[in-house]
């Protein structure tokens, strides 16, 4: 998010917002149910240190996981209830993701959804590692599953 509206400017500016999920759908991504919990100031992206920005809304979202929850009052009702909550989805990107989870998007194991199963080759010429387990994520009857004139000679089977 740039403030200042110029491209070329060296401000970085990264909001986190949250969303009520338990609303209506027509009314979830209104702005008055998302809420600007966090501010992460530039001049530069947070990069590796953007947990420590996260970890007071961690806190208090691991509070509103637990068992207990939070006691709040209901003023429709006028009864007490127990408030919960829990992280439902992230949206970011790539590199935001490796600081996040805490798992590399660069070398050998990149792919966060494979992990160690990833396949990879390492390409001598261009001196770069390249991911070629993509095939297992189309249809199991696929016609690409079974070839493997460029994929080691091998077909992919796995689910």
């Amino acid at each position: 998010m740039n403030p200042f509206g110029e491209m070329s400017s060296g401000h970085s500016t990264w909001p986190v917002t949250l969303c009520l999920y338990n609303l209506p759908p027509w009314l979830c991504m209104k702005r008055k149910f998302i809420m600007m919990p966090v501010l992460i100031p530039g001049p530069k992206q947070p990069g590796n240190d953007i947990d420590v920005y996260l970890r007071p809304l961690v806190e208090e979202l691991l509070l509103l996981w637990g068992d207990e929850g939070v006691r709040m009052w209901d003023e429709y009702k006028q009864e007490n209830f127990n408030l919960r909550a829990l992280l439902f989805v992230t949206i970011n990107d790539w590199p935001a993701l490796s600081n996040l989870s805490g798992h590399s998007n660069k070398g050998y194991k990149a792919s966060t959804h494979c992990l160690d199963d990833t396949d990879n080759i390492w390409l001598t010429h261009c001196k770069n590692v390249v991911y070629m387990g993509h095939r297992r994520f189309l249809p199991i009857r696929h016609a690409v599953r079974k070839k493997g004139k460029h994929f080691k000679g091998q077909a992919d089977h796995r689910t």
